[in-house]
Protein backbone atom coordinates (compact mmCIF):
# COMPACT_ATOMS: atom_id res chain seq x y z
CA UNK A 1 0.00 0.00 0.00
CA UNK A 2 2.82 2.26 0.93
CA UNK A 3 4.95 1.65 -2.55
CA UNK A 4 1.37 2.11 -4.33
CA UNK A 5 1.38 5.78 -2.55
CA UNK A 6 4.70 6.52 -3.59
CA UNK A 7 3.70 6.06 -6.84
CA UNK A 8 0.61 8.01 -7.32
CA UNK A 9 2.46 11.04 -5.72
CA UNK A 10 5.26 10.53 -8.16
CA UNK A 11 2.69 10.36 -10.88
CA UNK A 12 0.50 13.34 -9.79
CA UNK A 13 4.03 15.40 -10.39
CA UNK A 14 4.52 14.24 -13.53
CA UNK A 15 0.80 14.97 -14.55
CA UNK A 16 1.24 18.49 -13.01
CA UNK A 17 4.56 19.57 -14.98
CA UNK A 18 3.14 18.22 -17.90
CA UNK A 19 0.10 20.69 -17.58
CA UNK A 20 -2.09 18.17 -17.61
CA UNK A 21 -3.87 18.98 -14.24
CA UNK A 22 -5.12 22.20 -13.59
CA UNK A 23 -6.76 24.25 -10.94
CA UNK A 24 -8.75 27.35 -10.27
CA UNK A 25 -6.84 30.57 -10.19
CA UNK A 26 -7.77 31.51 -6.44
CA UNK A 27 -6.82 29.30 -3.01
CA UNK A 28 -8.59 29.00 -0.01
CA UNK A 29 -6.99 31.81 2.41
CA UNK A 30 -5.04 30.17 5.84
CA UNK A 31 -4.52 32.77 8.87
CA UNK A 32 -2.97 31.15 12.05
CA UNK A 33 -0.72 32.52 14.53
CA UNK A 34 2.03 31.81 16.67
CA UNK A 35 -1.02 31.66 19.66
CA UNK A 36 -4.56 30.34 18.98
CA UNK A 37 -7.26 32.72 20.90
CA UNK A 38 -10.32 30.29 21.70
CA UNK A 39 -12.48 33.73 21.53
CA UNK A 40 -11.33 34.84 18.52
CA UNK A 41 -12.64 31.78 16.89
CA UNK A 42 -15.67 31.03 18.58
CA UNK A 43 -16.99 34.67 17.97
CA UNK A 44 -15.96 34.10 13.99
CA UNK A 45 -18.94 31.18 13.57
CA UNK A 46 -20.78 32.92 16.44
CA UNK A 47 -24.74 33.53 14.84
CA UNK A 48 -27.80 34.87 16.54
CA UNK A 49 -29.68 33.60 19.63
CA UNK A 50 -26.33 32.01 21.05
CA UNK A 51 -24.33 32.84 24.17
CA UNK A 52 -20.99 31.55 24.15
CA UNK A 53 -18.59 31.58 27.66
CA UNK A 54 -15.72 29.70 28.65
CA UNK A 55 -13.93 28.58 25.58
CA UNK A 56 -10.62 26.84 25.35
CA UNK A 57 -8.31 25.40 23.09
CA UNK A 58 -6.33 22.25 22.81
CA UNK A 59 -3.71 21.81 20.06
CA UNK A 60 -1.16 23.01 18.12
CA UNK A 61 -1.27 26.41 17.16
CA UNK A 62 -0.16 25.65 13.25
CA UNK A 63 -3.19 23.12 13.88
CA UNK A 64 -6.24 25.66 13.68
CA UNK A 65 -7.29 29.30 12.19
CA UNK A 66 -9.61 30.83 10.24
CA UNK A 67 -10.10 31.14 6.54
CA UNK A 68 -11.54 32.93 3.70
CA UNK A 69 -12.20 31.90 -0.21
CA UNK A 70 -13.61 28.82 0.28
CA UNK A 71 -15.92 29.48 -2.33
CA UNK A 72 -13.63 30.18 -5.02
CA UNK A 73 -12.51 27.16 -3.77
CA UNK A 74 -14.99 24.87 -4.05
CA UNK A 75 -15.81 23.95 -0.68
CA UNK A 76 -19.20 25.33 -0.20
CA UNK A 77 -18.78 27.75 2.25
CA UNK A 78 -16.97 31.20 2.30
CA UNK A 79 -15.29 31.89 5.41
CA UNK A 80 -15.16 30.56 9.34
CA UNK A 81 -12.95 28.12 11.54
CA UNK A 82 -10.31 25.32 10.33
CA UNK A 83 -9.53 22.32 12.39
CA UNK A 84 -6.97 20.15 11.35
CA UNK A 85 -4.84 16.99 12.85
CA UNK A 86 -1.21 18.68 11.51
CA UNK A 87 -1.25 22.31 9.54
CA UNK A 88 -4.06 24.18 8.79
CA UNK A 89 -1.83 26.21 6.24
CA UNK A 90 -1.86 22.73 3.87
CA UNK A 91 -5.32 23.12 3.13
CA UNK A 92 -4.05 25.78 0.62
CA UNK A 93 -4.27 24.61 -3.10
CA UNK A 94 -3.72 23.37 -5.60
CA UNK A 95 -3.60 19.42 -4.48
CA UNK A 96 0.39 18.86 -5.17
CA UNK A 97 0.47 15.56 -3.00
CA UNK A 98 -1.66 12.66 -2.16
CA UNK A 99 0.23 12.87 1.63
CA UNK A 100 0.35 16.16 2.83
CA UNK A 101 0.68 16.24 6.34
CA UNK A 102 2.96 17.14 9.70
CA UNK A 103 3.36 15.35 12.60
CA UNK A 104 3.01 18.08 15.61
CA UNK A 105 4.20 15.11 18.73
CA UNK A 106 0.67 16.19 20.59
CA UNK A 107 -1.46 13.98 22.13
CA UNK A 108 -4.84 12.52 20.89
CA UNK A 109 -8.35 12.58 22.62
CA UNK A 110 -10.35 10.13 24.65
CA UNK A 111 -13.67 10.91 23.33
CA UNK A 112 -12.48 10.84 19.87
CA UNK A 113 -10.99 7.20 20.58
CA UNK A 114 -14.22 6.20 22.22
CA UNK A 115 -15.70 6.81 18.16
CA UNK A 116 -13.51 4.17 16.87
CA UNK A 117 -12.99 1.18 19.18
CA UNK A 118 -9.57 -0.50 19.30
CA UNK A 119 -7.53 2.42 17.96
CA UNK A 120 -5.57 5.37 19.12
CA UNK A 121 -5.45 8.46 18.24
CA UNK A 122 -2.94 11.48 17.95
CA UNK A 123 -2.37 15.26 17.45
CA UNK A 124 -5.73 16.15 18.63
CA UNK A 125 -6.95 20.24 18.12
CA UNK A 126 -9.64 20.76 20.67
CA UNK A 127 -11.99 23.79 20.59
CA UNK A 128 -14.28 23.60 23.65
CA UNK A 129 -17.00 26.20 24.88
CA UNK A 130 -20.36 26.98 26.76
CA UNK A 131 -23.47 28.43 25.80
CA UNK A 132 -27.18 29.10 25.93
CA UNK A 133 -29.60 29.22 23.24
CA UNK A 134 -32.73 31.63 22.84
CA UNK A 135 -34.98 28.95 21.22
CA UNK A 136 -33.68 25.59 22.83
CA UNK A 137 -32.17 24.64 18.71
CA UNK A 138 -28.73 24.57 18.29
CA UNK A 139 -26.99 24.80 14.20
CA UNK A 140 -24.18 25.35 12.20
CA UNK A 141 -23.03 24.27 8.92
CA UNK A 142 -19.30 22.85 8.28
CA UNK A 143 -17.33 20.41 5.60
CA UNK A 144 -14.81 17.48 6.67
CA UNK A 145 -11.95 17.16 4.49
CA UNK A 146 -8.79 14.71 4.29
CA UNK A 147 -5.51 13.29 2.86
CA UNK A 148 -6.62 9.72 3.78
CA UNK A 149 -9.17 9.79 0.29
CA UNK A 150 -8.89 7.72 -0.87
CA UNK A 151 -6.95 5.21 -0.64
CA UNK A 152 -8.00 4.74 2.99
CA UNK A 153 -11.53 4.06 2.38
CA UNK A 154 -12.89 1.36 4.63
CA UNK A 155 -9.70 0.99 6.45
CA UNK A 156 -8.93 1.17 10.11
CA UNK A 157 -6.48 4.52 9.05
CA UNK A 158 -9.39 6.52 9.15
CA UNK A 159 -8.69 10.32 10.97
CA UNK A 160 -12.06 11.22 12.95
CA UNK A 161 -13.61 14.21 14.11
CA UNK A 162 -16.52 14.90 16.21
CA UNK A 163 -18.94 18.05 17.77
CA UNK A 164 -20.02 16.57 21.01
CA UNK A 165 -23.06 18.52 22.33
CA UNK A 166 -23.18 17.27 26.31
CA UNK A 167 -21.13 14.67 24.82
CA UNK A 168 -23.20 12.90 22.56
CA UNK A 169 -21.41 13.56 18.66
CA UNK A 170 -23.88 15.46 17.12
CA UNK A 171 -21.62 15.34 13.51
CA UNK A 172 -24.29 13.29 11.76
CA UNK A 173 -24.97 12.71 8.03
CA UNK A 174 -27.88 15.00 7.54
CA UNK A 175 -31.39 12.69 8.73
CA UNK A 176 -29.32 9.71 9.80
CA UNK A 177 -27.83 8.78 13.26
CA UNK A 178 -24.58 7.93 11.14
CA UNK A 179 -21.20 9.60 12.31
CA UNK A 180 -19.60 11.38 9.42
CA UNK A 181 -16.11 9.80 8.69
CA UNK A 182 -13.76 8.64 5.58
CA UNK A 183 -15.57 5.06 5.82
CA UNK A 184 -19.75 6.71 5.20
CA UNK A 185 -19.22 9.38 3.00
CA UNK A 186 -16.72 8.65 -0.18
CA UNK A 187 -16.09 7.65 -3.68
CA UNK A 188 -14.60 4.55 -2.94
CA UNK A 189 -11.01 3.41 -3.67
CA UNK A 190 -8.49 2.73 -5.97
CA UNK A 191 -8.41 -1.16 -4.40
CA UNK A 192 -12.27 -1.74 -5.37
CA UNK A 193 -14.36 -1.06 -2.65
CA UNK A 194 -17.36 0.24 -3.63
CA UNK A 195 -18.54 4.02 -2.75
CA UNK A 196 -20.79 4.88 0.63
CA UNK A 197 -22.90 8.08 0.01
CA UNK A 198 -20.59 9.29 -3.20
CA UNK A 199 -23.03 12.35 -4.05
CA UNK A 200 -22.17 13.39 -0.61
CA UNK A 201 -18.49 13.49 -1.50
CA UNK A 202 -16.28 15.47 -4.15
CA UNK A 203 -13.34 13.86 -5.25
CA UNK A 204 -10.03 15.52 -5.55
CA UNK A 205 -7.60 13.17 -5.84
CA UNK A 206 -4.88 13.56 -8.37
CA UNK A 207 -4.32 10.03 -9.24
CA UNK A 208 -8.30 9.37 -9.25
CA UNK A 209 -8.85 11.74 -11.63
CA UNK A 210 -9.73 14.68 -9.27
CA UNK A 211 -7.78 17.74 -8.84
CA UNK A 212 -10.08 19.94 -9.87
CA UNK A 213 -10.61 21.46 -6.62
CA UNK A 214 -8.11 24.24 -5.26
CA UNK A 215 -7.53 22.83 -2.21
CA UNK A 216 -4.88 20.51 -1.23
CA UNK A 217 -6.94 17.55 0.50
CA UNK A 218 -7.65 14.62 -1.59
CA UNK A 219 -11.57 14.64 -0.86
CA UNK A 220 -14.26 16.33 1.36
CA UNK A 221 -17.96 15.81 2.00
CA UNK A 222 -20.54 18.59 1.30
CA UNK A 223 -21.69 21.00 3.22
CA UNK A 224 -23.37 19.57 5.91
CA UNK A 225 -25.49 21.15 8.99
CA UNK A 226 -24.51 20.13 12.72
CA UNK A 227 -27.75 20.36 14.55
CA UNK A 228 -29.98 19.40 17.69
CA UNK A 229 -33.52 21.00 18.60
CA UNK A 230 -34.90 20.62 21.59
CA UNK A 231 -32.17 21.40 24.13
CA UNK A 232 -32.72 21.68 27.64
CA UNK A 233 -33.30 25.08 29.59
CA UNK A 234 -29.74 26.48 30.86
CA UNK A 235 -26.13 26.07 29.50
CA UNK A 236 -24.55 23.69 27.48
CA UNK A 237 -21.40 22.44 26.18
CA UNK A 238 -20.10 21.74 22.87
CA UNK A 239 -16.61 20.20 22.04
CA UNK A 240 -15.08 20.36 18.83
CA UNK A 241 -12.65 17.74 18.23
CA UNK A 242 -10.20 16.32 15.36
CA UNK A 243 -7.32 13.89 15.54
CA UNK A 244 -5.18 11.88 13.44
CA UNK A 245 -5.94 7.64 14.02
CA UNK A 246 -3.31 5.08 14.05
CA UNK A 247 -0.86 7.56 13.21
CA UNK A 248 0.14 11.19 12.77
CA UNK A 249 0.58 11.27 8.84
CA UNK A 250 -1.82 12.31 6.17
CA UNK A 251 -3.90 15.44 7.37
CA UNK A 252 -7.69 15.85 7.55
CA UNK A 253 -9.89 19.03 8.56
CA UNK A 254 -12.90 20.38 9.42
CA UNK A 255 -14.28 23.37 7.88
CA UNK A 256 -17.06 25.37 10.05
CA UNK A 257 -18.96 28.43 8.37
CA UNK A 258 -18.69 31.60 9.67
CA UNK A 259 -21.90 33.06 11.33
CA UNK A 260 -23.78 30.10 11.30
CA UNK A 261 -23.86 29.19 14.95
CA UNK A 262 -26.92 29.83 15.76
CA UNK A 263 -29.90 29.07 17.58
CA UNK A 264 -32.15 28.69 13.97
CA UNK A 265 -30.99 27.59 10.84
CA UNK A 266 -29.26 29.42 8.36
CA UNK A 267 -31.46 31.33 6.03
CA UNK A 268 -30.60 30.59 1.88
CA UNK A 269 -30.32 34.21 0.20
CA UNK A 270 -33.47 34.56 -2.00
CA UNK A 271 -31.97 36.81 -5.05
CA UNK A 272 -33.74 39.80 -5.44
CA UNK A 273 -36.51 39.45 -8.12
CA UNK A 274 -35.20 41.03 -11.63
CA UNK A 275 -37.99 43.74 -11.54
CA UNK A 276 -40.12 44.08 -14.85
CA UNK A 277 -39.67 46.75 -17.27
CA UNK A 278 -43.43 48.25 -18.03
CA UNK A 279 -43.48 50.04 -21.71
CA UNK A 280 -43.73 53.63 -21.27
CA UNK A 281 -47.18 55.08 -22.19
CA UNK A 282 -47.16 58.67 -23.86
CA UNK A 283 -48.81 61.21 -21.92
CA UNK A 284 -51.70 62.71 -23.75
CA UNK A 285 -51.62 65.83 -25.47
CA UNK A 286 -53.47 68.13 -23.74
CA UNK A 287 -56.71 70.02 -25.22
CA UNK A 288 -56.74 73.63 -25.41
CA UNK A 289 -59.95 74.79 -24.03
CA UNK A 290 -61.43 77.57 -25.55
CA UNK A 291 -63.52 79.99 -24.25
CA UNK A 292 -67.42 79.50 -24.49
CA UNK A 293 -69.39 82.74 -24.02
CA UNK A 294 -71.69 82.07 -20.70
CA UNK A 295 -75.54 82.29 -22.32
CA UNK A 296 -77.40 85.12 -21.97
CA UNK A 297 -79.87 85.21 -19.28
CA UNK A 298 -83.60 86.04 -19.82
CA UNK A 299 -83.44 89.18 -18.57
CA UNK A 300 -80.50 90.18 -20.55
CA UNK A 301 -82.17 89.10 -23.56
CA UNK A 302 -85.48 90.90 -22.62
CA UNK A 303 -83.65 94.45 -22.06
CA UNK A 304 -81.79 93.73 -25.22
CA UNK A 305 -85.48 93.44 -27.15
CA UNK A 306 -86.71 96.50 -25.14
CA UNK A 307 -83.59 98.74 -26.17
CA UNK A 308 -83.81 97.93 -29.83
CA UNK A 309 -87.55 98.01 -29.28
CA UNK A 310 -87.39 102.03 -28.20
CA UNK A 311 -84.34 102.82 -30.58
CA UNK A 312 -86.89 101.77 -33.29
CA UNK A 313 -89.63 103.80 -32.51
CA UNK A 314 -86.96 106.75 -32.06
CA UNK A 315 -85.79 106.36 -35.58
CA UNK A 316 -89.11 106.24 -37.09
Amino acid sequence: MKSLKSFLKTGAFSLLGLGLVTAPAQAVNITTSSEIDPNVLVNNILGSGITISNATYQGASIASGTFTGGLASGIGIESGIIFTTGNANLAIGPNTSESASRKNNLAGDSDLSALISGVTTFDASVLEFEFTSTTGNLFFNYVFASEEYNEYVNSKYNDVFGFFLDGKNIALIDGTNTPVSINTVNGGNPFGNKATNPQLFNNNSIADGGAIYNLQYDGFTNVFSAQFKGLSEGTHRLKIAIADVGDYRYDSAVFIQAGTFSAQPLKEEVPEPTPVLQPEIPEPTPVTEQKVPEPTTVLGLLASAAFGATSLRKWK
